[in-house]
């Protein structure tokens, strides 16, 4: 009986694993987003960070940076991801190859691409300009593809568009578009919910979410063993610790274990 503890603590721990790393990669994009915000903020006169713009489709969408400039307005995607990075334009996911893993992602000039729609859509009747940007903890052995930079030449890559005044037809899209753009938490929340409906939870942090209630469940198993609970809790317990957590670790776990993303 004794080994059978091992069950939830093992569980807590691997959901506490889990939910750090989680943790790590979101705090490895912000560090990300804030190198390139830097960088933008030496380049062009106004830049906003982090926004959230609603959609041509009654939506939200979240942009790292929008940037005023004398060519117009431009709309940037942030990554941060390490090791080497291969795509192309035209081509739906991209490859990251890190410490022997491959791991598939979108490709961030489509997403960007619809965060262009989503400025266009405002009808500021100004150019609307895109670029993605990855930090330089990332490799490109084949070269930047078309619209992608790195911190390294991003001042070089921009110089076209830093060149001349911003006139006042593009200050004023810029007023527009600070006026349309939203950071309350309440904009956040709504987008993160509409992230969920169209590609479910983060997967990682839905398993370490599993982890914890299963260990809970199974301790609660284990506990009305020996102190005696009453029939219908004693049923319930022992059915979820018994079957789901036997279900869920040989076909849930290992498929967490795939989604080892590394940003």
């Amino acid at each position: 009986m004794e080994l059978l503890w091992l069950i939830p603590v093992v569980l807590v721990g691997l959901g506490v694993v889990l939910w750090r790393r989680t943790r790590a990669m979101h705090r490895s994009g912000q560090d990300g987003e804030r190198q390139v915000g830097a960088a933008l903020e030496q380049l062009f006169p106004a830049v906003v960070h982090d926004v959230i713009l609603p959609t041509a489709r009654g939506g939200l969408t979240q942009i790292d940076h929008i940037a005023l400039t004398p060519k117009g307005l431009l709309v940037i995607e942030t990554k941060h991801y390490r090791g080497t990075i291969l795509g192309k334009p035209e081509d739906r996911q991209w490859v990251q190859q890190r410490d022997g893993r491959r791991r598939l992602f979108q490709n961030p000039c489509r997403q960007n691409y619809a965060h262009l729609k989503a400025v266009e859509a405002l009808e500021l009747g100004v150019p609307i300009l895109e670029r993605v940007v990855f930090t330089d903890s990332a490799h490109f052995p084949n070269g930047h593809p078309d619209g992608v930079s790195q911190l390294a030449t991003l001042k070089a890559d921009l110089a076209p568009w830093r060149r001349g005044r911003v006139s006042a037809r593009l200050r004023h899209a810029w007023t527009r578009v600070q006026q349309a753009v939203r950071q309350d938490a309440k904009a956040r929340r709504a987008h993160r919910r509409g992230l969920r409906a169209r590609h479910g939870w983060d997967r990682r942090l839905a398993a370490a979410g599993a982890c914890f209630v299963l260990a809970a469940v199974s301790a609660l198993g284990l506990w009305q063993s020996s102190a005696g609970l009453p029939e219908p809790i004693r049923q319930v317990s022992h059915g979820l610790s018994g079957s789901a957590l036997s279900e869920w670790l040989s076909r849930a776990w290992p498929e967490s274990l795939r989604l080892d993303a590394q940003r």
